[in-house]
């Protein structure tokens, strides 16, 4: 505390104990009530989080036993604006929750103050994207900013202080409060004008001599490019086997001559198809094909008209088609002509329907027949369809986000909502009932519309997109390398399992082989994420259950897991560790001690969790037959993960399609059969006990060696050969700056993620940046498949089956 604070709260306590004289140990003419006031306020806030995205995982963990928020006079956490004098903004301001963050604030009775935590909520961070708000102070007043991308605990902790400290100074509370004219109630009044009373451009103050991020290597403003004259290899060929040419022939007999065989693949069979036959095609794929393909994997599209050779047709659609009982995979390629509208997939998948109307929004393709074609990640005015070429990229190069525009945008009307994704209303709707978007139990920012009969749920919908953060357009404007600190932030809970995956596209693209020891250390990491994401889970599922004393324990072991990834790679949440072709540098001195420590204690902690859930009367009753869901809805709706294997499933890529190493570690797949919150909470909690298996033979069976590949036409050169030869020197310089050039082709991986099975699907145009990358999600399809679940349930059961999915917000919404 510094010596003014220490003097007003001396002055507190001596006018609390009588003293008449401590009003003159303020500054200004503040009365003895003024001092009594400002006591009280200061050192009881009763806040209210507005949690966006990654910064509200550390505000969480404020309110947890290990930083304890109780300590510095916010113990009252408010559900309610109306009762709430602390509004803390942490997280991207995307353009769709805006209006509802204003609403909030505005809901708030005075004495308010505004807390923006993160670069994101401050600035917009590194967000400068289409669906963006550069700063939640462009639309409600903010008294205090906590940096960082995300801050650690403590720094909002010092933004309390701060708080403090500016009530303690600057209110004068007393006449305000008598009705009296003068003194000054609660916090600043004052929005930021952006090109007036704010800057706009991203690079910061003293920063207009570089240029702005993604600028520097996107044709043709990198001046003297030589990208495109730069030699690589082609990419590596896929190895087609006589099943595939059994696929090939059985397609052929069908179909005659309609379709064309891709020869050159990097990943899997690829076929195109002509769109008037596309749903023949897919239905014989599903139900006759040699090779069954059970499952739609995922559909986007590609916009062609910025190829260096550009076809004949302007847009792609791609059908990523998987087949369970063969562990294959097959792309089905399908261009879209003038009209812009393809035939809906969801008479052979039920899933397509998400997928379909995402392509809508995004790039602007119809499907006919589609049961409710809608849009889906964007607002309901939004003009254009943002992942077009020619549509604009940056926030900064479209007029800035204004207080007027939320108060304007408001959210779609719920029935009207319902009546897109509905041909008719139940014939039994009482009434209508919204959960979310800002909402404790929705894990994010995300809407749930519910059609009750009494408490009865008899129909629903889901409202995404108040997450979207435009990441698959930023792609298309990062070098390969510059993209990486992106991923972390897609699901912001699993850290390193993100980057693994999207690299683990690129590396198939170049063809790079990782060494053993980097391989080693990425399992050890994107296991210690799936256990810090399962605890997070385990900790709020059973809180939103009203059982509150076991997050405080999850958090502490949490807590150790981030401590051990903060030694390893520096940060807590987004490492951004892992390069193509290895990692950033090797691990630390000590790195073992430390997590040997961990799983040795782990096992135990694991079993007290379970002594204080599993056997609690009341939270078995919440989950036990609650929110099931079939084997068969569960691949036809793209369900995978954890939530796949509490139907029966034992899908697990880590065993059927090893990746990384997986197939030398020693572990089990925990399955189960009812398919309901019970099933899929105890997969979970079984998972972090193999997890912690692996992890162990990790630290056990750790090799030695390079932590990077040594082909350093794509990788970030080791420091050491940069310092001994010339031409590591130069790659070092190249693929820092411009980046590497990766050779022409698509490719397809997949990782079970700690929430499922995450893909990335990446085009390269044989440039130095992405020319298309699109993200598969796996909370998407389970979150679409919710009304399965929850139909015929009450709104408590709703809360129990939510929680059980194990969704997050940025993961749906990218």
């Amino acid at each position: 505390m510094g010596h003014d604070a220490q003097a007003l709260d001396r002055a507190v306590r001596a006018a609390m104990n009588g003293d008449r004289e401590a009003a003159k140990a303020l500054p200004g003419k503040a009365g003895l009530g003024d001092i009594v006031l400002n006591w009280c306020q200061a050192n009881s806030l009763w806040p209210l989080f507005f949690g966006l995205s990654c910064c509200f995982v550390e505000q969480a963990t404020v309110f947890t036993g290990v930083y304890d928020i109780a300590r510095f006079g916010a113990e009252v956490l408010r559900g309610s604006p109306r009762q709430a004098d602390l509004l803390v903004v942490s997280g991207t301001v995307f353009k769709k929750a805006a209006p509802m963050v204003k609403r909030v604030y505005e809901q708030m009775p005075r004495p308010k103050w505004v807390i923006s935590m993160g670069s994101c909520a401050n600035t917009g961070g590194m967000y400068d994207v289409y669906s963006v708000v550069q700063g939640v102070d462009q639309i409600i007043p903010v008294d205090v900013y906590v940096t960082g991308c995300p801050p650690r605990p403590e720094a909002l902790l010092h933004g309390l202080i701060t708080l403090q400290d500016m009530i303690r100074r600057k209110n004068r509370p007393l006449r305000p409060v008598l009705n009296l004219e003068g003194g000054h109630l609660g916090g600043r009044d004052d929005i930021l004008v952006p090109g007036e009373t704010k800057d706009r451009d991203t690079r910061g103050p003293g920063m207009a001599g570089i240029p702005a991020r993604g600028t520097s290597v996107t044709p043709p403003f990198f001046a003297g490019s030589r990208s495109d004259e730069m030699w690589t290899p082609p990419a590596p060929k896929f190895p087609f086997t006589p099943a595939h040419e059994a696929l090939r022939e059985a397609l052929a007999a069908r179909f005659g001559e309609l379709l064309a065989w891709q020869e050159t693949v990097v990943d899997m069979p690829t076929v195109t198809v002509p769109a008037d036959r596309v749903i023949e095609v897919l239905d014989f794929l599903k139900h006759e094909a040699p090779i069954r393909f059970e499952r739609l994997e995922d559909i986007t599209a590609v916009d062609e008209t910025a190829r260096k050779v550009r076809p004949d047709h302007d847009y792609t659609a791609i059908y990523t088609l998987t087949s369970l009982s063969s562990i294959e995979y097959l792309r089905v390629r399908v261009p879209v002509g003038e009209s812009l509208e393809l035939p809906s997939a969801t008479p052979v998948w039920p899933s397509a329907n998400w997928y379909e109307c995402e392509m809508w929004d995004m790039f602007g393709i119809r499907f006919a027949d589609h049961p409710g074609l809608r849009r889906l990640l964007m607002p309901e005015e939004w003009q254009g369809h943002p992942l077009r070429k020619g549509d604009p990229q940056r926030a900064t190069e479209m007029a800035p986000y204004l207080a007027e525009d939320a108060r304007r945008e408001q959210p779609e009307d719920a029935v009207s909502l319902l009546e897109k994704a509905h041909a008719a209303p139940p014939a039994r709707r009482e009434f209508v009932l919204n959960i979310g978007p800002h909402h404790y139990s929705t894990h994010g920012l995300v809407r749930f519309i519910l059609e009750l009969y009494g408490e009865e749920i008899v129909d629903m919908t889901a409202d995404i997109g108040y997450h979207h953060r435009g990441v698959e357009k930023i792609a298309e404007h990062q070098s390969w390398h510059q993209f990486i600190p992106y991923t972390d932030r897609l699901d912001y809970l699993s850290g390193a399992a993100n980057n693994l995956t999207y690299l683990l596209a690129v590396e198939k693209l170049c063809g790079v082989a990782v060494p053993d020891r980097a391989q080693c250390v990425r399992v050890m990491l994107a296991e210690f994420y799936r256990l810090s994401n399962h605890l997070l889970w385990l900790g709020t599922m059973v809180q939103d259950l009203g059982m509150i004393t076991p997050v405080f324990h999850t958090f502490r072991e949490r807590e150790q897991i981030l401590d051990i990834m903060e030694a390893i790679t520096g940060a807590r949440l987004h490492p951004a560790w892992l390069r193509i072709g290895g990692l950033a540098m090797d691990l630390p001195d000590g790195w073992d001690r430390m997590v040997g420590d961990f799983v040795k204690i782990f096992p135990k902690r694991v079993e007290g969790y379970r002594r204080m859930i599993t056997g609690n009367p009341i939270v078995r009753a919440r989950v036990k037959g609650i929110g099931r869901l079939s084997l068969q809805d569960a691949v036809d709706h793209g369900i995978s993960g954890a939530n796949l294997r509490a139907c029966g499933a034992t899908r697990d890529l880590r065993k059927v399609a090893p990746y990384s190493g997986y197939e030398q570690y020693d572990f089990d797949i925990p399955t189960r059969e009812d398919g309901d919150c019970l099933a899929r909470f105890e997969v979970r909690f079984e998972e972090m006990v193999q997890s912690n298996r692996i992890i162990a033979q990790c630290l056990q069976w750790m090799p030695s060696g390079r932590f990077v590949a040594d082909d350093y036409r794509y990788c970030i050169p080791d420091k050491k050969d940069t310092l001994r030869d010339i031409e590591s020197l130069i790659h070092h310089f190249i693929n820092a700056t411009r980046g590497p050039k990766v050779p022409a082709g698509e490719t397809y991986a997949a990782t079970e993620a700690p929430r499922g099975e995450q893909g990335f699907y990446v085009v390269s145009d044989g440039g130095n940046m992405p020319y298309r990358l699109h993200m598969r999600s796996p909370g998407y399809a389970s979150v679409q498949a919710l009304p399965l679940m929850t139909i015929g349930h009450t709104i408590a059961d709703f809360i129990a089956i939510m929680g059980s999915l194990d969704y997050i917000a940025p993961d749906l919404d990218r």
